[in-house]
């Protein structure tokens, strides 16, 4: 059955599964997270720092990854890890994942113990450093 929730506008609120996170956390130990599941604060506004991990709201993605790469590129954080759709044909890939380490996820991920599972491949996105371009960078 196909799962219409996970790809609409309903709601960006989807918890990382948590086998997904224990086996990145356990290679990255991270100690910062901008985008808690029902988070109060938005990840967007506040400064990052430490090592990341990001499941952005799929809706604005582009924002996430920018706000990262410019904590990164100015040494505020060191580390960023992503966990984002696997949407190789989109100018977000291009710009900024195609420039980090990409690992393509097996299978398709069960988000916040839904019984489907997404109707998308996941893929993560690591990233050790950034550096910004000289015409601008607005985050």
């Amino acid at each position: 059955m196909f799962n219409e929730s996970l790809i609409s506008s309903k709601s960006d609120h989807w918890s990382t599964p948590a086998a997904t996170y224990d086996a990145l956390h356990a290679e990255f130990g991270f100690t910062f997270d901008p985008c808690p599941l029902m988070a109060s604060e938005d990840g967007r506004k506040i400064k990052w720092t430490g090592r990341v991990f990001c499941n952005p709201p799929y809706s604005r993605i582009v924002e996430f990854l920018r706000k990262g790469l410019y904590h990164l590129a100015n040494k505020d954080c060191e580390l960023l890890v992503y966990l984002v759709p696997s949407r190789t044909d989109t100018a977000w890939f291009h710009d900024y994942c195609a420039k980090g380490e990409i690992r393509f996820l097996r299978g398709r991920l069960r988000f916040g113990g839904n019984k489907h599972s997404a109707p998308f491949p996941s893929m993560v996105c690591v990233f050790k450093e950034w550096t910004l371009p000289t015409n601008g960078f607005a985050v």
